[in-house]
This record gives C-alpha cells, structure tokens and sequence, in this order.
C-alpha cells in the first residue's frame, strides 16, 4: 500500500481513566455480604457504560407554563419557528415541546464502543480459541447473548477440562464441597467464564429466538426467559412443554398481562395481549429441519 495524501490526523492521549472507579466496585462486589449489594456495585458499573453511549439527539425540549401571554407564555412558545407540539393538563398548566435548534454531542461514546468490542472480541476468544480446539465437533453453541454462551458438549467429563484451565473461569459460586472437586477462585475477575448452574447439569433445552429460551437443570424449577412478558407472567402461565410445542409444531403463543400506563400524567391499569412464544427467528435464518439457524449471508443458505 503506498499512502499519497494525508486528509486528516487524530490526535488523542491515552489513559485508563476508568479503571479506578472500575475496580473499586469490582473490589465492593467481592467483598458484598448480601445480594442487594452485589447487584448495587454491578449496577455502578454497567449504569456507566450505558451512559457514555446515550443518545443526546432523543433529549427533548419542554417547557412547563402556567400562563397564556407574555415573554415566557405559551403564546409566545407556540409562535417560535422550532414549536413542536403541545399537552394541555388542565386550564393552567400546559407543556410546550420545542425542537432543539443545537445538539451537542458531549458523550463518549468510544467507551461504550470499546466496551461493546471488547465483550465480543473476548467471547470470540474463549469459543475459537480455547472451546474449538479442545472439543472440536463434539462442540455445538445452542444459544448465545453478549455474554454468555451455551454449549452441547460430548464429553466424558467437562469439568474435569475446567479445573485443568481454572484460570479461565470464576468458580467463586459453586459449593464449598461440590461433587466435582472445582477449587473456588477468581471470585469476580473481570472477562473470565463462569458456570451459571454451578455444576448442576443441564438436561433439555429449547431456543426460539433472542430473549426467548428456556432450560431444564437436575434438582431444581424450570428456568425460562422471555422478553416483553412479566416474570410473574412467564412463571404461572408459560410450560416448558408450551416451548416444545412452538418449536416442533411452529405454534405461536400469546397470553395477557396487566400494565401500568401513563398518559398525559394520568395513570392508569390496563390488560394487554402480549405475543409471548413464536417459532419465527428474524435476526438467524431457520435450516429445514426447523431446529438450526446458520447467520444471514452464511454460504449454505439456499437460495
């Protein structure tokens, strides 16, 4: 590659100037003697990155009024050039939304984009780097999210591998005297792997699409996770025979819920009919055989 003209030069300086305020809540997680806590300094940490990735042009401009006329009226709100619309609350209180004529991009957002790309790059790692090469067809991904990924794996003993690598994983939460000998260490280690069933093995599993998954595990309540739908919802009304049946027989499901709402400042309670089980994955495309996905663009898609 040769280089003929230059457009434009960053310059920036470089520093971890995060990771003091980062590891301080690590360290407080640690050390949390209950779980309200625990979830606390978790929440310090990922409130932070959310924010450096907020959105400034959904900020809004409202003005709150109690009079018609004058400088600062409605009236004169009304009549600017960037007026947007109006709510009327009563006959002396009126919000006035304006469209903002500036936007100010004052967040940095390359943290939020590093974090993104780090989450990735270290979960990349952990399947192609050390997942493949150790178990390699008898490897397969059920599901996977930011974080987390689960596997089918074909294996004499898994746990056995994991105490051979431990440095990879934070085993902090399985038993003091668990029946596979895991030493526990790495208690909250940023980036490292952890077994979310602590050694309880999982026995069936079913995925329809993203947020939408349930899973049995030896000795303890079916564990079932769909987004949109209320907990108490999902725990009463939803079976995990209801999942198996949207998947083999590509049966949606819906259920109601009750909601609370907020119109004009005027709460309310309302029943909703909520789509809570469909077969139908738009983010993977669906093999024939109705129970694998390949990515969008993958070369055995037929077309």
């Amino acid at each position: 590659m040769r280089l003929t003209r230059v457009r434009r030069v960053l310059r920036f300086t470089q520093s971890p100037w995060l990771r003091v305020y980062i590891e301080l809540n690590t360290t407080l997680r640690t050390r949390a003697s209950n779980e309200f806590k625990r979830n606390l300094y978790k929440l310090m940490n990922n409130a932070v990155f959310g924010k450096t990735m907020e959105n400034v042009r959904g900020h809004v401009d409202v003005r709150l009024v109690t009079r018609w006329d004058g400088r600062y009226g409605a009236e004169a709100l009304i009549a600017k050039p960037n007026f947007h619309s109006r709510s009327v609350f009563s006959e002396n209180l009126v919000a006035i939304e304006l469209r903002r004529l500036e936007v100010k991009f004052n967040k940095p957002v390359y943290v939020g984009m590093c974090i993104l790309e780090i989450s990735k790059t270290r979960l990349y790692e952990f399947h192609y780097d050390y997942m493949m090469p150790l178990y390699r067809d008898r490897c397969r991904i059920f599901y996977t999210d930011t974080d987390s990924l689960i596997y089918s794996l074909a294996c004499k003993d898994a746990y056995e591998r994991m105490k051979r690598n431990i440095h990879r994983f934070d085993t902090s939460d399985y038993a003091e005297n668990n029946a596979h000998g895991m030493p526990r260490v790495n208690k909250k280690v940023p980036g490292l792997m952890k077994d979310k069933n602590n050694g309880a093995i999982m026995t069936e599993f079913v995925g329809l699409r993203a947020k939408m998954y349930t899973y049995k595990v030896l000795g303890r309540d079916d564990t079932k996770r769909i987004k949109g739908v209320k907990r108490n919802v999902v725990a009463e009304r939803i079976t995990f025979e209801d999942y198996v049946a949207c998947l083999r027989n590509a049966r949606e499901l819906k259920t109601r819920q009750s909601c609370i709402r907020s119109t004009l400042h005027e709460v309310y309670t309302m029943s909703e009919q909520k789509l809570a089980l469909s077969p139908h994955d738009d983010k993977r495309y669906v093999t024939l055989n109705g129970e694998e996905t390949l990515p969008w663009g993958h070369y055995g898609i037929s077309l």
